[in-house]
Protein backbone atom coordinates (compact mmCIF):
# COMPACT_ATOMS: atom_id res chain seq x y z
CA UNK A 1 0.00 0.00 0.00
CA UNK A 2 1.37 3.40 -0.98
CA UNK A 3 2.61 5.43 2.02
CA UNK A 4 2.55 8.79 0.23
CA UNK A 5 -0.30 8.83 -2.30
CA UNK A 6 -3.35 8.01 -0.19
CA UNK A 7 -5.89 9.10 -2.77
CA UNK A 8 -8.69 7.62 -4.84
CA UNK A 9 -8.46 8.90 -8.41
CA UNK A 10 -11.72 10.32 -9.72
CA UNK A 11 -12.74 11.29 -13.24
CA UNK A 12 -11.55 14.90 -13.16
CA UNK A 13 -8.40 16.12 -14.93
CA UNK A 14 -6.80 19.39 -15.97
CA UNK A 15 -8.01 21.03 -19.17
CA UNK A 16 -5.42 21.52 -21.94
CA UNK A 17 -2.93 24.17 -20.89
CA UNK A 18 -4.13 24.24 -17.27
CA UNK A 19 -1.50 23.63 -14.59
CA UNK A 20 -2.08 22.61 -10.99
CA UNK A 21 -0.10 21.85 -7.86
CA UNK A 22 -1.09 19.73 -4.87
CA UNK A 23 0.50 19.11 -1.49
CA UNK A 24 -0.23 15.68 -0.07
CA UNK A 25 0.46 15.07 3.61
CA UNK A 26 -0.31 12.30 6.06
CA UNK A 27 0.77 11.46 9.59
CA UNK A 28 0.80 7.98 11.12
CA UNK A 29 -0.53 8.44 14.65
CA UNK A 30 0.01 4.79 15.54
CA UNK A 31 1.33 1.80 13.63
CA UNK A 32 3.90 -0.95 13.47
CA UNK A 33 7.12 -0.04 15.26
CA UNK A 34 9.32 -2.69 13.65
CA UNK A 35 10.53 -2.55 10.01
CA UNK A 36 8.76 -4.82 7.52
CA UNK A 37 12.12 -5.65 5.90
CA UNK A 38 15.76 -4.85 6.76
CA UNK A 39 16.40 -1.16 6.22
CA UNK A 40 12.78 0.03 6.17
CA UNK A 41 11.80 3.05 8.27
CA UNK A 42 8.90 1.88 10.50
CA UNK A 43 5.69 3.85 9.84
CA UNK A 44 4.83 4.98 13.38
CA UNK A 45 4.91 8.79 13.79
CA UNK A 46 6.10 9.38 10.22
CA UNK A 47 4.95 12.54 8.44
CA UNK A 48 4.81 12.01 4.66
CA UNK A 49 4.91 15.04 2.33
CA UNK A 50 4.43 14.98 -1.44
CA UNK A 51 4.44 17.84 -3.93
CA UNK A 52 2.47 17.04 -7.10
CA UNK A 53 2.66 19.40 -10.10
CA UNK A 54 0.48 18.49 -13.11
CA UNK A 55 -0.36 19.87 -16.56
CA UNK A 56 -3.30 19.23 -18.87
CA UNK A 57 -1.97 18.39 -22.35
CA UNK A 58 -5.08 17.41 -24.32
CA UNK A 59 -8.75 16.83 -23.52
CA UNK A 60 -7.84 13.25 -22.62
CA UNK A 61 -4.24 13.47 -21.27
CA UNK A 62 -2.74 14.95 -18.11
CA UNK A 63 0.92 14.63 -17.10
CA UNK A 64 2.18 14.90 -13.54
CA UNK A 65 4.94 14.07 -11.08
CA UNK A 66 5.35 13.32 -7.37
CA UNK A 67 8.29 14.65 -5.34
CA UNK A 68 8.27 12.84 -2.00
CA UNK A 69 9.83 13.29 1.43
CA UNK A 70 9.14 12.16 4.97
CA UNK A 71 10.00 13.30 8.48
CA UNK A 72 10.97 10.60 10.97
CA UNK A 73 11.26 11.16 14.74
CA UNK A 74 14.74 9.63 14.81
CA UNK A 75 16.46 11.33 11.86
CA UNK A 76 14.47 14.33 10.62
CA UNK A 77 13.75 15.06 6.96
CA UNK A 78 14.39 12.22 4.49
CA UNK A 79 14.21 11.83 0.73
CA UNK A 80 11.17 9.74 -0.25
CA UNK A 81 11.61 9.16 -3.98
CA UNK A 82 9.82 10.35 -7.11
CA UNK A 83 7.09 9.30 -9.54
CA UNK A 84 6.11 10.28 -13.06
CA UNK A 85 2.53 9.75 -14.19
CA UNK A 86 0.25 10.01 -17.21
CA UNK A 87 -3.53 10.19 -16.65
CA UNK A 88 -5.73 9.30 -19.59
CA UNK A 89 -9.49 9.95 -19.41
CA UNK A 90 -12.19 9.28 -22.00
CA UNK A 91 -13.51 12.75 -23.04
CA UNK A 92 -17.02 13.58 -21.84
CA UNK A 93 -18.05 14.54 -25.39
CA UNK A 94 -17.97 10.83 -26.28
CA UNK A 95 -21.08 10.33 -24.09
CA UNK A 96 -20.24 7.00 -22.47
CA UNK A 97 -23.30 4.82 -21.93
CA UNK A 98 -24.79 4.64 -18.44
CA UNK A 99 -27.13 2.06 -16.99
CA UNK A 100 -28.36 3.73 -13.80
CA UNK A 101 -30.51 6.48 -15.27
CA UNK A 102 -30.59 9.62 -17.38
CA UNK A 103 -29.01 11.78 -14.67
CA UNK A 104 -26.02 9.48 -14.26
CA UNK A 105 -22.55 10.24 -15.63
CA UNK A 106 -19.86 7.62 -16.22
CA UNK A 107 -16.17 8.44 -16.55
CA UNK A 108 -13.45 5.93 -17.45
CA UNK A 109 -9.70 6.45 -17.41
CA UNK A 110 -6.27 5.00 -16.70
CA UNK A 111 -3.33 6.40 -14.74
CA UNK A 112 0.14 4.99 -15.45
CA UNK A 113 3.07 5.63 -13.11
CA UNK A 114 6.82 5.00 -13.00
CA UNK A 115 8.42 5.26 -9.55
CA UNK A 116 11.88 5.21 -8.01
CA UNK A 117 12.04 4.90 -4.21
CA UNK A 118 14.84 4.72 -1.64
CA UNK A 119 15.30 1.42 0.21
CA UNK A 120 13.99 3.01 3.41
CA UNK A 121 10.56 3.36 1.74
CA UNK A 122 10.27 0.38 -0.64
CA UNK A 123 12.17 -2.89 -0.84
CA UNK A 124 12.10 -2.69 -4.66
CA UNK A 125 13.48 0.69 -5.81
CA UNK A 126 11.86 0.65 -9.28
CA UNK A 127 8.17 -0.04 -9.86
CA UNK A 128 5.23 0.81 -12.07
CA UNK A 129 1.51 1.13 -11.41
CA UNK A 130 -1.56 0.74 -13.61
CA UNK A 131 -4.56 2.46 -12.04
CA UNK A 132 -7.87 2.07 -13.90
CA UNK A 133 -10.39 4.80 -13.05
CA UNK A 134 -14.14 4.21 -12.92
CA UNK A 135 -16.37 7.01 -11.65
CA UNK A 136 -20.17 7.08 -11.55
CA UNK A 137 -21.95 10.29 -10.54
CA UNK A 138 -25.69 10.08 -9.85
CA UNK A 139 -27.08 13.39 -8.65
CA UNK A 140 -25.40 14.29 -5.36
CA UNK A 141 -23.84 10.84 -4.97
CA UNK A 142 -20.56 9.71 -6.56
CA UNK A 143 -18.70 6.41 -6.55
CA UNK A 144 -15.10 5.90 -7.70
CA UNK A 145 -13.13 2.68 -8.11
CA UNK A 146 -9.40 2.16 -8.77
CA UNK A 147 -8.49 -1.56 -9.12
CA UNK A 148 -4.74 -0.79 -8.97
CA UNK A 149 -2.17 -3.23 -10.33
CA UNK A 150 1.34 -2.66 -8.97
CA UNK A 151 4.40 -4.26 -10.57
CA UNK A 152 7.91 -4.20 -9.10
CA UNK A 153 10.55 -3.64 -11.78
CA UNK A 154 13.51 -4.60 -9.58
CA UNK A 155 14.20 -6.70 -6.51
CA UNK A 156 13.12 -10.26 -5.66
CA UNK A 157 9.48 -9.76 -6.76
CA UNK A 158 10.23 -8.05 -10.09
CA UNK A 159 7.59 -8.72 -12.73
CA UNK A 160 5.05 -10.18 -10.26
CA UNK A 161 1.92 -7.98 -10.20
CA UNK A 162 -0.17 -7.43 -7.10
CA UNK A 163 -3.65 -5.99 -6.56
CA UNK A 164 -4.21 -2.87 -4.45
CA UNK A 165 -7.80 -1.69 -4.97
CA UNK A 166 -9.08 1.68 -3.75
CA UNK A 167 -12.71 2.79 -3.60
CA UNK A 168 -14.55 5.96 -2.61
CA UNK A 169 -18.15 6.98 -2.08
CA UNK A 170 -19.12 10.60 -1.43
CA UNK A 171 -22.26 12.72 -1.00
CA UNK A 172 -22.46 16.40 -1.87
CA UNK A 173 -24.08 18.23 1.04
CA UNK A 174 -24.76 21.30 -1.17
CA UNK A 175 -23.10 23.33 1.60
CA UNK A 176 -19.78 23.69 -0.21
CA UNK A 177 -18.38 20.32 0.79
CA UNK A 178 -18.92 16.58 0.38
CA UNK A 179 -18.58 13.81 2.94
CA UNK A 180 -17.66 10.23 2.26
CA UNK A 181 -15.59 7.12 2.86
CA UNK A 182 -12.38 5.96 1.19
CA UNK A 183 -11.02 2.43 1.45
CA UNK A 184 -7.53 1.27 0.47
CA UNK A 185 -6.40 -2.36 0.37
CA UNK A 186 -3.42 -4.50 -0.53
CA UNK A 187 -4.60 -8.02 -1.40
CA UNK A 188 -1.32 -9.62 -2.50
CA UNK A 189 0.14 -11.09 -5.67
CA UNK A 190 -1.88 -12.62 -8.49
CA UNK A 191 0.45 -15.62 -8.84
CA UNK A 192 -0.05 -16.52 -5.15
CA UNK A 193 -3.84 -16.45 -5.29
CA UNK A 194 -3.86 -13.47 -2.90
CA UNK A 195 -3.21 -13.74 0.83
CA UNK A 196 -6.40 -14.29 2.79
CA UNK A 197 -8.11 -11.64 4.88
CA UNK A 198 -5.82 -11.78 7.93
CA UNK A 199 -2.71 -11.20 5.79
CA UNK A 200 -4.27 -8.41 3.71
CA UNK A 201 -3.91 -4.69 4.37
CA UNK A 202 -7.12 -2.69 4.75
CA UNK A 203 -7.37 0.99 5.67
CA UNK A 204 -10.60 3.05 5.77
CA UNK A 205 -10.89 6.85 5.95
CA UNK A 206 -13.79 9.13 6.80
CA UNK A 207 -13.21 12.12 4.49
CA UNK A 208 -14.39 15.63 3.69
CA UNK A 209 -13.90 17.20 0.25
CA UNK A 210 -14.30 20.76 -0.95
CA UNK A 211 -17.15 20.56 -3.50
CA UNK A 212 -19.49 23.33 -4.73
CA UNK A 213 -23.25 22.95 -4.48
CA UNK A 214 -24.90 21.47 -7.56
CA UNK A 215 -25.18 24.03 -10.33
CA UNK A 216 -22.39 26.21 -8.93
CA UNK A 217 -19.03 26.70 -10.75
CA UNK A 218 -16.05 24.55 -9.82
CA UNK A 219 -13.47 26.08 -7.52
CA UNK A 220 -9.81 26.36 -8.46
CA UNK A 221 -9.01 25.09 -4.97
CA UNK A 222 -8.99 21.44 -3.92
CA UNK A 223 -9.21 20.09 -0.38
CA UNK A 224 -9.44 16.53 0.90
CA UNK A 225 -9.02 15.73 4.60
CA UNK A 226 -9.61 12.48 6.44
CA UNK A 227 -9.04 10.25 9.45
CA UNK A 228 -8.17 6.62 8.80
CA UNK A 229 -8.19 3.36 10.76
CA UNK A 230 -6.79 -0.05 9.83
CA UNK A 231 -9.13 -3.05 9.72
CA UNK A 232 -6.52 -5.84 9.91
CA UNK A 233 -3.42 -6.50 12.02
CA UNK A 234 -1.36 -6.85 8.83
CA UNK A 235 -1.87 -3.15 8.01
CA UNK A 236 1.28 -1.24 9.06
CA UNK A 237 -0.66 1.97 9.80
CA UNK A 238 -3.16 1.72 12.67
CA UNK A 239 -4.41 5.32 12.84
CA UNK A 240 -3.70 8.09 10.33
CA UNK A 241 -4.72 11.59 9.38
CA UNK A 242 -4.27 12.96 5.87
CA UNK A 243 -4.81 16.10 3.83
CA UNK A 244 -4.53 17.10 0.17
CA UNK A 245 -4.52 20.82 -0.65
CA UNK A 246 -4.31 21.91 -4.29
CA UNK A 247 -4.95 24.72 -6.73
CA UNK A 248 -5.20 24.98 -10.51
CA UNK A 249 -3.84 27.90 -12.55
Amino acid sequence: MDQFEIQVYEGDHNDPGTASVELHSNFVIAGQQEPGYPGETPPTHLLHLTLEPALGVTEWLELGAYLQSFIAPSNGVNYGGWKLRAKLVVPKRMHLPVILGLNTELTLGLNVELANMPHSVEEAPWSTELRPIVEVVAGRFAFSLNPIIGIALSGPEAGKPDLEPAVKGRWNTNLGFAVGLEHFASLGRFDQGFQGLHQEQHLTFAVLDLEPAQGQPESRWELNVGVGRSLTDATPQRWMVKAIVGRSF
